[in-house]
């Protein structure tokens, strides 16, 4: 699949999807906010109501208690005629004293049919035990009264007696829908344009992101220097940013150390397969005597074994790149590897005439792998003495001091220039190329130190002088 083809789907995208979870989050709040202020305004309109009612039905009683030898019928039609605009709906209904729990009587004006306003005998009685403080209040659903629901209040007075006024819903109900179609209105429209804000502010807040995209798409191992506009940008796209910006930053630097590592890989393995190559077909020009072909073979043998040193160090170099620090679980003994590879060296040093010495070697026990640490310490000492001259010294030692535990290789040979010091641990790299041949140096001896001692958590500290000699350090903390 071609990435840099590749287009997303308008519905597929991020900001597709973050606006369409801004919208239902948004909406879900409105619709919550609306069913809350849609209650909280039917509450407020029936407590009015309620008290509306409380009134009427008091003001009926006083009518009746008040004025003396109005009857219950002129006092109900005395108050209906004071509150035209609620059309109330009033009635006595008369309690039966004794003999069992039944209506004694109901008195209303003509504008109530017989029966049609009336609750169950029980709903009056518990009505009657009732206070100011827990009144009956009750809705009787639409019927002969009309078509909408009338919201009554039961009043208990002396008799016993209950004064029913009942006030149809139909206006709360029209405000209640008005209040309905208002915030549907006004929700839908909210919604509309806090989507299309939300839309706005999201494309911005990406935009970054089609930034990094884009720069992707445009990157290749052929040019790793672009980098991304973070500006002043101190938030999560800032660090998005900067992240991926730091990592195109490390990849530049991998694929340049790639590049070169290819090229001086190349350029190594080239020579001796072209020496090789060429005094085998210098050989095969003519018949040769039996020693031109021993000393064509030997040579061969030689670049032949050069060729496998090489390959023998790749091998190693990429067998420890894989490994990291956490991986070394197991103790291993320093010094006894110290030891052992000194042993392994002395021939190498007396054919040199080089005084191999060690000046102190203290227990040391570290995470490590005992192979990997051989071949560190091999080459240390293997360098030391191949660029010291007949008659120099060498000396070892391993010391303990504040928790680390620190292996010294001194020499007294050649020495390394200031200039070259910090190339030394590159692949291939020889400080004197005029003496390659000579001292028999790949250039990868110290590359395999350094990445050893990495991994084991271990730092390098050299020190060196021109014709006077070279220290290495490697620090190890316990």
């Amino acid at each position: 699949m071609d990435l840099g083809s590749m287009k997303i789907k308008k519905f597929r995208s991020l900001s597709f999807k973050l606006t369409l979870w801004y919208i239902v989050i948004l909406g879900g709040i409105i619709i919550l906010a609306g069913i809350f202020q849609y209650h909280s305004f039917k509450d407020s309109l029936l407590d009015e109501l309620d008290a509306k009612l409380l009134e009427i039905a008091d003001e009926t009683y006083e009518t009746w208690y008040h004025k003396r030898g109005v009857s219950w019928e002129e006092a109900i039609r005395e108050t209906t005629g004071k509150f035209p605009s609620y059309q109330p709906l009033i009635q006595l209904v008369k309690l039966q004293e004794e003999k069992g729990k039944k209506i004694k009587e109901v008195i209303h004006t003509t504008s109530i049919e017989e029966g049609s306003f009336l609750f169950d005998v029980r709903t009056y009685y518990r009505a009657d035990r009732s206070n100011i403080d827990n009144l009956v209040y009750m809705t009787l659903s639409e019927g002969k009264l009309g078509s909408f629901p009338i919201r009554t209040i039961l009043f208990p007075v002396r008799g016993p007696n209950i004064v029913q006024v009942g006030i149809s819903l139909e206006n709360t109900e029209f405000d209640l829908r008005r209040l309905m179609f208002i915030m549907i209105l006004a929700g839908s429209g909210l919604m509309l344009l806090s989507s299309l804000g939300g839309n706005f502010i999201i494309r911005k807040a990406l935009k970054p992101v089609k930034s990094v995209v884009q720069t992707a798409k445009a990157i290749s191992t052929d040019d790793l220097s672009l980098r991304i506009e973070a500006g002043q940008r101190q938030d999560e796209i800032g660090e998005l940013v900067d992240t991926f910006n730091d990592m195109i930053s490390r990849l530049e630097k991998s694929v340049k150390k790639i590049k070169q590592f290819s090229g001086d890989v190349s350029h190594e393995l080239r020579t001796p397969l072209t020496i090789i190559r060429g005094e085998i077909e210098v050989l095969l020009r003519k018949e040769r005597d039996k020693e031109e072909y021993q000393k064509t073979l030997k040579s061969t043998l030689e670049e032949a074994a050069y060729l496998e040193r090489i390959i023998d160090d790749l091998l190693f170099l990429s067998r420890i790149e894989a490994l990291e620090k956490k991986e070394f679980k197991k103790l291993v003994q320093l010094d006894e590897i110290l030891l052992k590879v000194v042993e392994s060296q002395e021939l190498a040093a007396k054919k040199k005439s080089i005084s191999l010495d060690i000046k102190k070697v203290e227990p040391a026990k570290i995470n490590g792998e005992e192979i990997l640490l051989e071949r560190m310490v091999t080459n240390l000492i293997d360098n030391a003495i191949r660029y010291t001259h007949p008659g120099g010294k060498v000396k070892v030692s391993l010391d303990k001091k504040d928790g680390t535990f620190t292996l010294l290789v001194q020499d007294t040979g050649i020495g390394i220039p200031e200039e070259s010091l910090p190339l030394i641990f590159d692949r291939f790299y020889v400080v004197d190329k005029s003496r390659f041949k000579e001292t028999g140096g790949l250039g990868l001896g110290l590359s395999i130190v350094k990445r050893v001692a990495s991994c084991h958590g271990g730092k390098i500290e050299v020190e060196s002088e021109v014709n006077k000699g070279t220290s290495f350090l490697v620090h190890f903390s316990i």
